[in-house]
């Protein structure tokens, strides 16, 4: 079977999607308008069916268009991924573990892990792949990555190495007036603006075991996305959060934040590696799991 469309026809697609607009995806691609729209009209020839159509000067994608353009960025995702695998073959590499950490976790545990494992297996490279984390049980099922960090209650079909247990707590402004208490009820928690990373609920987090549990909802969420938006906007008074102890621990720190217990048995979650189910016991993914578990903080 002939694959007609190739990939400088891929190219042009994602240009066009991030461009949106002709002129400016012909200078990402470093073509004249002219050429890039030559090379439209020959995909389109080549698979007989339009793949855009203008709407206010810009070009929209077909439906055909779309399926092309989603085929593309996995394509194109894919060969640099294998180029850069070549690249570390050529420099004594021989696989690579591709790492994926969930919204929660952090970074601050990776350089000592990362330095033991490279003494211990030099030609094993680990890259951490960053856009996965509001779903990495998807990219590991389907080979995004090799081996997810994540907390709470992960779903059936993976292998799952417990790592330890740790502490959720409320995490608010130094000096704010519940952090002297031993320890602060669902109530006193939804009574304040809650920031959060995302309005997804993750299963066996504190949505879970507080909100859910004590039929309550904060008063006001924002939304930041990230570890360090949440630890800022909270540090800076707009609102209160729950986080692991974990996660915690480089941004206490640096001062400026409190912590205190919520619910007087507290809330706590496990920290587990995950990988898929095939994955053979001697594996380069399985090593690194193996040396994760050893070495990483809250492990001893």
């Amino acid at each position: 079977m002939s694959v007609r469309v190739s990939t400088r026809h891929m190219q042009m697609m994602v240009a066009l999607s991030e461009a949106g607009s002709l002129v400016e995806a012909a200078q990402l691609l470093g073509l004249t308008q002219s050429a890039l729209s030559h090379r439209i009209k020959e995909a389109e020839r080549l698979l007989n069916t339009e793949l855009f159509y203008r709407q206010h000067k810009k070009l929209v994608p077909t439906s055909a268009g779309k399926r092309l353009l989603h085929s593309s960025r996995l394509v194109l995702a894919e060969l640099e991924r294998a180029e850069a695998d070549i690249n570390k073959l050529s420099v004594g590499i021989e696989h690579v573990v591709r790492l994926g950490n969930e919204a929660y976790g952090g970074y601050h545990w990776l350089p000592a892990c990362l330095a033991a494992f490279g003494r211990e297996q030099p030609s094993i490279s680990v890259e951490i792949i960053p856009d996965v984390s509001l779903d990495p049980y998807t990219a590991l099922r389907t080979g995004r990555i090799d081996l997810a960090l994540t907390s709470g209650q992960p779903p059936e079909g993976f292998q799952c190495r417990r790592l330890f247990r740790d502490e959720m707590r409320l995490v608010l402004p130094a000096g704010h007036a519940l952090a002297g208490e031993d320890w602060v009820s669902a109530g006193q928690v939804a009574a304040h603006t809650y920031v959060t990373y995302h309005t997804q609920p993750g299963k066996g987090r504190e949505y879970e075991q507080l909100f859910s549990h004590y039929r309550l909802l904060p008063a006001r969420v924002i939304r930041a996305g990230v570890t360090e938006a949440v630890i800022a906007l909270v540090k800076e008074g707009f609102g209160l959060t729950i986080m692991p102890e974990w996660v915690l621990a480089p941004y206490l720190a640096q001062g400026g934040l409190s912590t205190v217990r919520v619910t007087e048995e507290g809330l706590h979650l496990d920290w587990q590696l995950l990988l898929r189910r095939d994955e053979a016991p001697d594996s380069p993914t399985a090593r690194f799991a193996d040396c994760l578990a050893r070495v990483a903080p809250g492990t001893r």
